[in-house]
C-alpha cells in the first residue's frame, strides 16, 4: 500500500465530500476520525469510501496522532477537513509515491480562501508538512497548536503545487470556531504555565494586527485583508483573556485561608468583605473564632448565606482565655488545601493579597508580609463605614508604615529577602505550605496568652530546615486600631520561646496533632 490520507473531523458534513473527492484518485485508503460530529460528516466519509472511526476529542495532537496510528500505507499525506487537493497536487504527489522523490519529508503550499478570497498576504500563503514517508514525522501532543517534529537525517523538500484551503466563509462561522478554539489554546497555555495580564493582551493583540495587516503586506489582499488581520487580532485578544480568566479562576484552588477572630464582628465583616473582593478567592474561608458571642456566628452566616459559592465555615471553640493556638490548629486541622494563609479578623486586605501570596509561595520557606497600622480616629472612620481608597492612603493621614501601601512587582522582586531571622514575625499576616505546619505539629497550644505563638512556630520551622521569606511591596494588608489585649502572661510566653531557641526543637509538644483525624477536640465546632 504506497498512500494513506488522514483526516480528523467534527462537523464537516458541508465540507468534508469536496475534501475526499480531491484525494481519492490517489489514496490506497482514507482514515477518517471523527470527534462525535452530531451532523451526517461520518455518515459522509464512509459514503466516499473512507474508514472512519468515532473517538471522543483529545485535542488536535493526540487526535492527529490517532490517525496516524491507523495509517498503513508507505507515505502518509495528512490533510484537514476543510483542505482540497488541486489537481496539479495530485500529479506531483503520484509521482512522489511511485519512486520519483528525493526526499522523505514535503512541505507543500497552502493557499488559504477566506471570506470568499484568494489570500496571499498577511503571513497566509506559507508551506506546511503535509506529506511524508511513514515514520519520519511525529506530531507532538499538545492539545491545540501541535507541531509536527521531523525525524533525525530526514530530507525535507517543498511543493509549489497547491492545497486549497477553504478557512471561514464569513464573519458568523469564524466567530463560531473563535470560541472553541481560543478556549482549547487558553487550556494549553496553562498546562504550559503560561501568564497573561492586561499589558499583554492589549499589546498581543495590536502587534497581530500591524504584523499581518501591514509587515506581512495584508493590506494588498483588499478589504478581506482588513478583515482577517481585524478578526485574528480579536481571536489573540480573546485567547489571551481566557487565559487570564482561566488562571485566577484557578490560582487558589489548592489556597486555604484562614481568619483569626474574637468578639469584634465590625472588623470582621469588613475584613471578610476584602476577601470576597479579591482577584482570586481561596478553596475556602475558614474563621478561627476563639470562643465569640453570638452575633460573630451571626455574621458568618449571613455572609455565607450571601456567597453561597464561597465555601465559608465557623471553627469555635469555647471561651475559656487567650487560646490562639488551639483556634488556629483546629482551623488548619480542617483546612483542605495544601497552602495555607492565615491572618486576623482586624485586617483590611489590599485586593491583590491572597494572589501575591500564591504568586510567591515556594518550597522551602514560609511568607512573612507586612501591615499597614491605621490610626484610631481613621479606624473610627472606617468602621463608622468610610473604607480606605487604596493606593490613595499613600497621600493620607492616619495611616503608619506607609511603604507598605505601595504594591510593585519590580520593587517586590528587589526586596523581598530570605532569611531566618525572628525580626518581622507577626502571625495576622503569614502563609505556609500545609505539610510544613503538620511536620513542626502547628502552633504551641501550651503557650496561652497574647504574643510570642508567631515567633515560636517561626524558630521550629527555622530549626527543620524550612526559611522565612519576608515579602515586600506585595500581600499588602491593613490593620484596624484596638486597644492592645492584655499582655500579662508575656513574660512567661517569653521564657518558653527562649528555651525552644535554646533546645533546638522541632515539634510542638502539644500541637496540631491533638486535632487532626478526629472532630476537632472535645470543644463544639459550630458549622454553618
Amino acid at each position: 500500500m504506497k498512500l494513506s490520507v488522514g483526516i480528523i473531523t467534527y462537523n464537516e458534513e458541508n465540507r468534508i465530500g469536496k475534501t475526499l473527492d480531491s484525494v481519492k484518485e490517489i489514496a490506497d485508503e482514507i482514515i477518517v476520525v471523527d470527534s462525535e460530529s452530531s451532523d451526517r460528516t461520518a455518515e459522509i466519509a464512509k459514503v466516499k469510501g473512507a474508514e472512519v472511526f468515532v473517538e471522543k476529542w483529545k485535542g488536535y495532537g493526540p487526535q492527529k496522532n490517532s490517525v496516524l496510528e491507523k495509517c498503513s500505507g508507505e507515505w502518509i499525506l495528512l490533510i484537514d477537513a476543510d483542505e482540497v487537493v488541486s489537481a496539479e497536487l495530485k500529479d506531483k504527489i503520484k509521482d512522489i509515491i511511485n519512486g520519483n522523490s528525493d526526499f522523505d519529508v514535503y512541505k507543500i503550499k497552502l493557499r488559504n480562501i477566506c471570506f470568499g478570497k484568494e489570500i496571499k498576504y498577511g503571513g497566509w500563503d506559507d508551506y506546511v508538512i503535509r506529506l511524508w514517508k511513514k515514520g519520519k514525522v511525529r506530531i507532538s501532543g499538545r492539545e491545540v497548536h501541535e507541531k509536527y517534529e521531523i525525524a533525525e537525517n530526514s530530507r525535507t523538500g517543498k511543493i509549489n503545487e497547491l492545497i486549497i484551503h477553504y478557512t471561514y466563509d464569513n464573519i458568523e462561522q469564524f466567530l463560531e470556531k473563535l470560541n472553541r478554539y481560543t478556549s482549547e489554546s487558553a487550556t494549553q497555555y496553562m498546562k504550559e504555565h503560561k501568564k497573561s495580564g492586561i499589558v499583554k493582551i492589549y499589546s498581543k493583540m495590536l502587534f497581530r494586527f500591524i504584523r499581518m495587516y501591514i509587515l506581512q503586506l495584508g493590506f494588498l489582499d483588499g478589504y478581506e485583508g482588513y478583515l482577517l488581520a481585524k478578526y485574528s487580532s480579536i481571536y489573540t485578544m480573546t485567547k489571551y483573556t481566557k487565559l487570564r480568566e482561566q488562571y485566577f479562576r484557578t490560582l487558589g484552588k489548592d489556597t486555604s485561608l484562614i481568619v483569626t477572630t474574637y468578639n469584634w464582628p465590625q472588623a470582621l465583616e469588613i475584613c471578610l468583605n476584602s476577601v470576597l473582593r479579591q482577584t482570586v478567592l481561596p478553596k475556602e474561608i475558614i474563621v478561627a473564632d476563639d470562643g465569640s458571642r453570638e452575633d460573630t456566628a451571626g455574621l458568618v452566616k449571613k455572609i455565607k448565606e450571601s456567597n453561597p459559592n464561597v465555601k465559608i465555615e465557623h471553627s469555635w471553640q469555647e471561651d475559656d482565655g487567650f487560646r490562639l493556638s488551639m483556634s488556629r490548629n483546629k482551623a488548619i486541622a480542617k483546612a483542605s488545601g495544601k497552602y495555607v494563609i492565615i491572618i486576623d479578623g482586624d485586617l483590611i486586605l489590599e485586593r491583590h493579597f491572597i494572589q501575591d501570596h500564591i504568586e510567591n509561595m515556594e518550597k522551602g520557606y514560609f511568607i512573612q508580609g507586612s501591615r499597614v497600622i491605621i490610626s484610631e480616629e481613621k479606624s473610627k472612620e472606617i468602621l463608622k463605614g468610610k473604607l480606605p481608597v487604596f493606593p490613595n492612603v499613600l497621600f493620607e493621614k492616619g495611616y503608619k508604615n506607609k511603604a507598605n501601601t505601595v504594591r510593585n512587582r519590580l520593587l517586590s522582586k528587589i526586596f523581598t529577602k530570605k532569611d531566618k531571622k525572628l525580626s518581622g514575625i507577626r502571625g495576622c499576616n503569614m502563609s505556609f505550605f500545609r505539610e510544613d505546619l503538620v511536620k513542626v505539629n502547628g502552633f504551641e497550644e501550651k503557650i496561652q496568652g497574647w504574643g510570642r505563638e508567631d515567633s515560636e512556630i517561626a524558630v521550629r520551622l527555622f530549626n527543620s530546615g524550612i526559611g522565612k521569606k519576608r515579602l515586600k511591596f506585595n500581600g499588602l494588608t491593613y490593620h484596624i486600631y484596638h486597644k492592645e489585649n492584655d499582655r500579662s502572661g508575656l513574660a512567661e510566653n517569653d521564657e518558653f520561646l527562649a528555651t525552644v531557641i535554646k533546645q533546638g526543637k522541632k515539634k510542638a509538644e502539644k500541637g496540631l496533632d491533638n486535632h487532626e483525624g478526629c472532630q476537632f477536640g472535645s470543644d463544639k465546632l459550630r458549622e454553618i
